[in-house]
């Protein structure tokens, strides 16, 4: 093929998709305003020294942020990745060469009701996870009787079903025996207030998405918290490809590279286009935080009127609360069809609709407005009428 100078999924044989699902890497994130993508654009134009610019970045965000440190991440899995290997380590440079072989700390305790598939962020770096409690619930004892010098750190999640310890209790706890937490809340932040106040109930690093409600690029987070532990980020994520009789001090902070070599997290970069990308999105969000809550609530009530001319359909109002937005939910209970084959009719047909299936079991198919453009809501609502309709009548 030619070289492009402009270029559209449908010419590579792709259907573009109307993301009523929300801010899923599967579906490559949110839209970029077109401020980031400016952004983006002159930030890869000219290079600069990578670590000046986590530095520089680091500094703006944790003002932004109101957080102690902040350092971008290519996600908040490589977050929990760089936050475990930071707690199991710390800057020592022969952990950081040894790494996934750890030493004497080699566990990272978990409540029961915590436990998700995003755990290989943690097990990635060679630590083993120590479960605690049960399902729906934990127990203060259960969390003390685990705390010994064989633990880097406490993974503690938002959310969990049941009597689950709260993070107050742990990091009281967890620091009582000089252990750190760290937090997972990769969809959870923005609101930024809710980032602060898991700092002031004792997380010590915070793992954050910024390709989510932050509307920064899919391949970005931030770790944030505590100085010291932050500060060690960088000797295990930076490319150290350095001959010692050159180094220089950092323009910024007037600190010299790390002296580790590359570290476990080298495979989880982050361009600059990326950290500058995520450093604007969040001035964005910080400048006007409710910027697209107009446009959330168009796009579902234009949903919820299309939905509501079929009489087999129930529809209902929620909030998700880790993204705090309104959303849809749909009920095919009297309806002639299950919510899994209408979620692939919507799928197969065009326009390519995605909506969340993570109630699909009960047969309710869930509306997210975040990735929606204008006029896409009642997209999604004629055309579940239109394969509702169709089963009815057995076409």
């Amino acid at each position: 093929m030619s070289v492009p100078t402009a270029f559209s999924y449908r010419e590579l044989g792709l259907r573009p998709v109307v993301n009523g699902l929300g801010p899923v890497t599967r579906l490559g994130g949110l839209p970029l305003s077109d401020t980031v993508i400016e952004a983006m654009r002159w930030a890869v134009a000219t290079n600069v020294r990578m670590d000046e610019l986590q530095e520089a970045v680091g500094i703006e965000l944790a003002r932004l942020l109101n957080v102690p440190a902040a350092y971008v991440t290519s996600g908040a899995f490589a977050g929990l990745t760089l936050a475990a290997a930071v707690c199991a380590v710390g800057g020592d440079s022969r952990g950081v060469d040894e790494l996934p072989i750890t030493g004497a700390r080699s566990r990272v305790i978990v409540q029961m009701a915590h436990r998700d598939p995003y755990d290989h962020a943690i097990t990635a770096v060679g630590l083993r996870l120590t479960e605690i409690g049960y399902p729906y619930s934990t127990r203060t004892h259960e969390l003390a009787r685990e705390l010994d010098d064989t633990v880097a750190a406490v993974l503690h999640r938002l959310g969990g079903n049941g009597d689950v310890l709260p993070l107050r209790t742990v990091a009281e706890l967890s620091h009582a025996a000089g252990v750190p937490v760290i937090v997972d809340a990769a969809d959870y932040i923005p609101p930024i207030s809710r980032l602060r106040q898991l700092l002031d109930d004792g997380a010590d690093l915070v793992a954050i998405s910024g390709g989510k409600s932050f509307r920064g690029p899919q391949a970005s987070g931030v770790l944030c918290g505590r100085a010291d532990l932050v500060r060690d980020v960088a000797l295990h994520h930076l490319d150290m490809d350095l001959r010692e009789a050159t180094w220089q001090a950092s323009d910024v902070t007037g600190l010299w590279p790390t002296g580790g070599r590359e570290g476990i997290g080298r495979g989880m970069k982050v361009g600059r286009e990326q950290i500058i990308g995520l450093l604007v999105a969040v001035c964005e969000h910080v400048a006007e935080p409710d910027r697209w809550a107009g446009h959330y609530a168009a796009e579902l009530a234009a949903c919820e009127r299309a939905l509501t001319t079929c009489d087999t359909l129930r529809v209902t109002r929620g909030h998700n609360t880790f993204m705090d937005v309104t959303t849809l939910a749909i009920d095919f209970s009297a309806t002639a069809i299950s919510a899994d084959e209408v979620a692939r009719q919507l799928d197969r047909g065009t326009p390519r609709i995605q909506l969340s299936e993570q109630d699909a079991w009960r047969n309710v198919l869930i509306v997210n407005p975040l990735g929606l453009a204008a006029g896409e809501g009642a997209q999604i609502g004629e055309r579940i009428v239109s394969v509702v309709q169709a089963a009815s009548d057995g076409t």
